[in-house]
Protein backbone atom coordinates (compact mmCIF):
# COMPACT_ATOMS: atom_id res chain seq x y z
CA UNK A 1 0.00 0.00 0.00
CA UNK A 2 1.51 3.70 -1.20
CA UNK A 3 0.74 6.46 1.86
CA UNK A 4 -1.30 8.92 1.16
CA UNK A 5 1.52 11.30 1.24
CA UNK A 6 4.07 10.04 -0.49
CA UNK A 7 1.70 9.60 -3.91
CA UNK A 8 3.97 11.44 -6.59
CA UNK A 9 0.66 11.93 -8.78
CA UNK A 10 0.09 14.72 -6.12
CA UNK A 11 2.92 16.22 -6.82
CA UNK A 12 2.91 16.50 -10.65
CA UNK A 13 -0.54 17.53 -10.35
CA UNK A 14 0.50 20.43 -8.65
CA UNK A 15 3.26 21.38 -11.07
CA UNK A 16 0.25 21.87 -13.78
CA UNK A 17 -2.27 23.53 -12.09
CA UNK A 18 -1.93 26.77 -14.43
CA UNK A 19 -3.64 23.95 -16.84
CA UNK A 20 -6.97 24.80 -15.29
CA UNK A 21 -9.33 26.63 -16.97
CA UNK A 22 -8.33 30.91 -18.33
CA UNK A 23 -10.78 32.23 -16.75
CA UNK A 24 -10.36 31.12 -13.56
CA UNK A 25 -7.62 33.10 -11.33
CA UNK A 26 -5.05 31.46 -10.11
CA UNK A 27 -5.78 31.63 -6.18
CA UNK A 28 -9.50 29.63 -7.24
CA UNK A 29 -7.86 26.96 -9.50
CA UNK A 30 -4.91 26.23 -6.41
CA UNK A 31 -8.03 25.93 -4.01
CA UNK A 32 -9.76 23.80 -6.37
CA UNK A 33 -6.88 21.52 -6.88
CA UNK A 34 -5.43 21.13 -3.60
CA UNK A 35 -8.87 20.57 -2.37
CA UNK A 36 -8.83 17.68 -4.92
CA UNK A 37 -5.33 16.68 -3.94
CA UNK A 38 -5.77 16.40 0.00
CA UNK A 39 -8.93 13.76 -0.76
CA UNK A 40 -7.75 10.46 0.19
CA UNK A 41 -8.35 7.32 -1.88
CA UNK A 42 -9.86 3.89 -0.29
CA UNK A 43 -6.36 2.67 -0.12
CA UNK A 44 -4.03 5.49 1.16
CA UNK A 45 -2.69 6.03 4.72
CA UNK A 46 -3.77 8.97 6.16
CA UNK A 47 -1.18 11.59 8.28
CA UNK A 48 -2.51 12.78 11.99
CA UNK A 49 -4.72 15.41 11.87
CA UNK A 50 -8.22 15.58 13.26
CA UNK A 51 -9.95 14.37 10.65
CA UNK A 52 -11.30 10.95 10.95
CA UNK A 53 -9.68 8.58 8.87
CA UNK A 54 -11.14 6.73 6.06
CA UNK A 55 -12.11 2.67 7.41
CA UNK A 56 -8.83 0.90 6.89
CA UNK A 57 -6.19 3.53 6.54
CA UNK A 58 -3.10 3.40 8.08
CA UNK A 59 -2.63 6.69 10.52
CA UNK A 60 1.15 7.88 10.29
CA UNK A 61 2.99 11.24 12.04
CA UNK A 62 1.16 13.64 12.03
CA UNK A 63 3.19 17.19 12.65
CA UNK A 64 5.97 15.78 13.40
CA UNK A 65 6.17 13.48 10.25
CA UNK A 66 5.16 16.91 8.20
CA UNK A 67 8.38 18.43 9.25
CA UNK A 68 10.78 15.34 9.08
CA UNK A 69 9.37 15.02 5.56
CA UNK A 70 10.04 18.72 4.70
CA UNK A 71 13.47 18.36 5.95
CA UNK A 72 14.01 15.34 3.71
CA UNK A 73 17.18 15.55 0.83
CA UNK A 74 13.79 14.19 -1.65
CA UNK A 75 11.83 16.69 -3.14
CA UNK A 76 9.15 14.67 -3.77
CA UNK A 77 9.28 14.60 -0.13
CA UNK A 78 9.29 18.23 0.52
CA UNK A 79 6.36 18.85 -1.89
CA UNK A 80 4.39 16.42 -0.02
CA UNK A 81 5.24 18.05 3.22
CA UNK A 82 3.91 21.14 1.99
CA UNK A 83 0.73 19.47 0.68
CA UNK A 84 0.35 18.09 4.24
CA UNK A 85 0.90 21.33 5.97
CA UNK A 86 -2.40 22.65 4.97
CA UNK A 87 -3.94 21.22 8.45
CA UNK A 88 -1.23 23.03 10.73
CA UNK A 89 -1.55 27.01 10.13
CA UNK A 90 1.10 28.73 11.31
CA UNK A 91 3.86 26.07 10.47
CA UNK A 92 2.41 25.77 6.95
CA UNK A 93 3.23 29.45 6.91
CA UNK A 94 6.75 29.11 7.99
CA UNK A 95 7.47 26.04 5.25
CA UNK A 96 6.31 27.97 2.77
CA UNK A 97 8.26 30.86 3.27
CA UNK A 98 11.64 28.27 3.34
CA UNK A 99 10.13 26.21 0.18
CA UNK A 100 10.16 29.43 -1.64
CA UNK A 101 13.72 29.41 -1.65
CA UNK A 102 14.29 25.34 -2.14
CA UNK A 103 17.03 24.44 -4.59
CA UNK A 104 13.82 22.77 -6.20
CA UNK A 105 12.22 24.73 -8.59
CA UNK A 106 9.10 22.01 -8.67
CA UNK A 107 8.95 23.38 -4.66
CA UNK A 108 9.24 26.32 -5.22
CA UNK A 109 6.23 26.56 -7.62
CA UNK A 110 4.07 25.06 -4.98
CA UNK A 111 5.48 27.23 -2.13
CA UNK A 112 4.64 30.41 -4.59
CA UNK A 113 0.99 28.97 -5.18
CA UNK A 114 0.22 28.42 -1.87
CA UNK A 115 1.22 31.76 -0.40
CA UNK A 116 -0.72 33.51 -2.80
CA UNK A 117 -3.78 32.01 -1.30
CA UNK A 118 -2.60 33.46 2.08
CA UNK A 119 -3.14 36.67 3.65
CA UNK A 120 -0.50 37.48 5.94
CA UNK A 121 2.05 40.02 5.74
CA UNK A 122 4.78 37.73 5.82
CA UNK A 123 3.59 36.54 2.98
CA UNK A 124 2.64 38.98 1.00
CA UNK A 125 6.42 40.49 1.54
CA UNK A 126 7.49 37.35 0.46
CA UNK A 127 6.01 37.29 -2.65
CA UNK A 128 6.49 40.75 -2.94
CA UNK A 129 10.73 39.92 -3.28
CA UNK A 130 10.14 36.95 -4.98
CA UNK A 131 11.15 36.84 -9.01
CA UNK A 132 8.82 34.15 -10.14
CA UNK A 133 9.78 34.60 -13.69
CA UNK A 134 11.68 31.01 -13.60
CA UNK A 135 8.84 29.42 -13.08
CA UNK A 136 6.93 30.50 -16.04
CA UNK A 137 5.99 28.83 -18.57
CA UNK A 138 3.23 29.18 -21.86
CA UNK A 139 -0.16 29.84 -20.56
CA UNK A 140 -1.60 30.05 -24.48
CA UNK A 141 -0.63 30.37 -27.88
CA UNK A 142 -2.91 33.43 -30.08
CA UNK A 143 -2.89 32.59 -33.81
CA UNK A 144 -4.52 34.85 -36.41
CA UNK A 145 -2.30 37.41 -37.81
CA UNK A 146 -0.97 36.76 -41.68
CA UNK A 147 2.33 38.50 -40.85
CA UNK A 148 4.33 39.05 -38.17
CA UNK A 149 3.62 40.90 -34.83
CA UNK A 150 5.77 43.90 -34.74
CA UNK A 151 3.81 45.03 -31.45
CA UNK A 152 2.02 43.91 -28.02
CA UNK A 153 -0.32 45.27 -25.33
CA UNK A 154 -2.04 43.96 -21.96
CA UNK A 155 -5.09 45.71 -19.87
CA UNK A 156 -4.41 46.96 -16.37
CA UNK A 157 -6.58 43.31 -15.50
CA UNK A 158 -4.46 41.06 -17.68
CA UNK A 159 -7.01 39.72 -19.57
CA UNK A 160 -7.28 41.92 -22.84
CA UNK A 161 -4.51 41.48 -25.05
CA UNK A 162 -4.01 43.93 -28.26
CA UNK A 163 -1.62 43.03 -30.77
CA UNK A 164 -0.37 44.58 -34.09
CA UNK A 165 1.87 43.39 -37.37
CA UNK A 166 2.95 43.74 -40.40
CA UNK A 167 -0.19 43.02 -41.98
CA UNK A 168 -1.29 46.59 -40.55
CA UNK A 169 -3.99 44.91 -38.88
CA UNK A 170 -4.40 45.19 -34.98
CA UNK A 171 -6.48 42.44 -33.11
CA UNK A 172 -7.79 42.79 -29.32
CA UNK A 173 -7.94 38.90 -27.79
CA UNK A 174 -9.41 37.64 -24.14
CA UNK A 175 -6.66 35.85 -23.30
CA UNK A 176 -9.19 33.95 -21.01
CA UNK A 177 -11.53 32.63 -23.39
CA UNK A 178 -8.64 32.46 -25.80
CA UNK A 179 -11.02 33.81 -28.34
CA UNK A 180 -10.21 36.82 -30.98
CA UNK A 181 -12.34 39.62 -29.74
CA UNK A 182 -12.26 42.25 -32.70
CA UNK A 183 -9.63 43.00 -35.22
CA UNK A 184 -8.87 46.37 -36.71
CA UNK A 185 -6.89 47.64 -39.72
CA UNK A 186 -4.11 50.56 -38.54
CA UNK A 187 -3.00 51.64 -42.38
CA UNK A 188 0.46 51.09 -41.34
CA UNK A 189 2.89 49.10 -40.21
CA UNK A 190 2.69 49.26 -36.49
CA UNK A 191 5.27 50.33 -34.45
CA UNK A 192 4.21 50.15 -31.01
CA UNK A 193 0.93 49.65 -28.77
CA UNK A 194 -0.06 51.21 -25.51
CA UNK A 195 -2.88 50.56 -23.25
CA UNK A 196 -4.19 53.40 -20.55
CA UNK A 197 -4.04 52.34 -17.08
CA UNK A 198 -7.99 52.33 -16.45
CA UNK A 199 -7.98 49.72 -19.29
CA UNK A 200 -10.67 51.74 -21.40
CA UNK A 201 -8.23 53.09 -24.37
CA UNK A 202 -5.52 51.77 -26.33
CA UNK A 203 -3.54 53.53 -28.56
CA UNK A 204 -0.98 52.65 -31.73
CA UNK A 205 1.59 53.90 -33.06
CA UNK A 206 2.57 53.15 -36.63
CA UNK A 207 5.11 53.64 -39.66
CA UNK A 208 3.63 56.96 -40.76
CA UNK A 209 4.15 58.20 -37.17
CA UNK A 210 0.51 59.37 -36.71
CA UNK A 211 -0.71 58.13 -33.19
CA UNK A 212 -4.31 56.40 -33.40
CA UNK A 213 -6.22 55.54 -30.57
CA UNK A 214 -9.89 53.34 -29.87
CA UNK A 215 -11.80 52.35 -27.17
CA UNK A 216 -10.49 48.94 -25.97
CA UNK A 217 -14.04 47.74 -25.14
CA UNK A 218 -15.88 48.29 -28.28
CA UNK A 219 -13.18 49.11 -30.97
CA UNK A 220 -14.92 52.77 -32.17
CA UNK A 221 -12.02 54.80 -33.05
CA UNK A 222 -11.49 58.29 -31.05
CA UNK A 223 -10.44 60.91 -33.42
CA UNK A 224 -8.84 63.69 -32.40
CA UNK A 225 -8.63 66.95 -34.83
CA UNK A 226 -7.04 66.44 -38.71
CA UNK A 227 -3.50 66.67 -38.13
CA UNK A 228 -3.12 66.61 -34.77
CA UNK A 229 -1.29 63.72 -33.59
CA UNK A 230 1.51 63.31 -36.18
CA UNK A 231 4.85 63.11 -37.13
CA UNK A 232 5.07 61.43 -33.02
CA UNK A 233 8.11 59.48 -31.92
CA UNK A 234 6.39 58.01 -28.56
CA UNK A 235 3.37 57.88 -26.93
CA UNK A 236 1.83 56.66 -23.94
CA UNK A 237 -1.67 56.97 -22.01
CA UNK A 238 -2.48 57.88 -18.98
CA UNK A 239 -6.33 57.32 -18.39
CA UNK A 240 -8.92 57.37 -21.33
CA UNK A 241 -9.06 61.18 -20.86
CA UNK A 242 -4.98 62.09 -21.75
CA UNK A 243 -2.62 60.94 -24.50
CA UNK A 244 0.89 62.21 -23.88
CA UNK A 245 3.32 62.52 -27.18
CA UNK A 246 6.54 63.64 -28.46
CA UNK A 247 8.34 64.57 -31.43
CA UNK A 248 10.51 67.29 -32.95
CA UNK A 249 11.48 69.42 -29.35
CA UNK A 250 8.47 69.00 -27.51
CA UNK A 251 6.22 67.01 -25.54
CA UNK A 252 2.65 67.21 -25.99
CA UNK A 253 -0.74 66.64 -23.95
CA UNK A 254 -4.11 65.71 -25.76
CA UNK A 255 -7.60 65.34 -24.54
CA UNK A 256 -8.82 62.14 -26.18
CA UNK A 257 -12.12 62.71 -26.13
CA UNK A 258 -12.07 65.81 -28.23
CA UNK A 259 -8.68 65.19 -30.03
CA UNK A 260 -7.37 68.84 -28.94
CA UNK A 261 -4.01 69.73 -27.91
CA UNK A 262 -3.80 70.87 -24.06
CA UNK A 263 -0.21 71.83 -23.61
CA UNK A 264 3.19 71.59 -24.83
CA UNK A 265 6.16 70.75 -23.03
CA UNK A 266 9.42 72.41 -24.59
CA UNK A 267 12.92 72.25 -22.97
CA UNK A 268 14.67 69.65 -25.45
CA UNK A 269 17.07 70.86 -27.87
CA UNK A 270 16.57 67.61 -30.18
CA UNK A 271 13.89 65.12 -31.29
CA UNK A 272 12.40 63.62 -28.04
CA UNK A 273 12.27 59.60 -28.45
CA UNK A 274 10.71 58.58 -25.07
CA UNK A 275 8.34 59.63 -22.71
CA UNK A 276 6.84 57.92 -19.63
CA UNK A 277 4.19 58.96 -16.42
CA UNK A 278 4.34 57.88 -13.06
CA UNK A 279 2.08 55.95 -11.67
CA UNK A 280 0.20 58.77 -9.13
CA UNK A 281 0.58 60.75 -13.01
CA UNK A 282 2.60 63.65 -10.92
CA UNK A 283 5.30 63.73 -13.09
CA UNK A 284 6.33 62.79 -16.36
CA UNK A 285 10.09 61.83 -17.40
CA UNK A 286 10.93 62.27 -21.43
CA UNK A 287 14.54 60.95 -23.06
CA UNK A 288 15.94 62.96 -26.22
CA UNK A 289 18.06 62.74 -28.85
CA UNK A 290 19.70 66.09 -26.88
CA UNK A 291 21.01 63.55 -24.40
CA UNK A 292 19.58 64.72 -21.59
CA UNK A 293 16.53 63.24 -19.74
CA UNK A 294 14.00 65.23 -17.89
CA UNK A 295 11.49 65.13 -14.89
CA UNK A 296 8.35 67.24 -15.22
CA UNK A 297 6.03 68.65 -13.04
CA UNK A 298 4.90 70.69 -10.54
CA UNK A 299 7.30 72.92 -9.05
Amino acid sequence: MQPFSDRPLMARAWLHCFNGHPGETIATRNRKLYNQLMQPGDYDAVLGGSSPSPLGAMVLGGLEGVKQRFGSAIAAQRLTALLEAHKYGQLELELLLQALHDESIQVQKVAYLRLQTRQEAKARRALAAYDPYVLFECLATLTGHLTGVTAVAISPDGRSLVSGSRDEMIKVWDWWAQEEVFTLRAHSFIYAITVSEDGETFAIRGRDHVIRAWSLRTGQQIRPEKGALRTIASVTLTDDRHLISSSQNAIKIWNLKTGRELCTLKGHTSLVTAVAISADKQMIISGSEDRTVRVWGVA
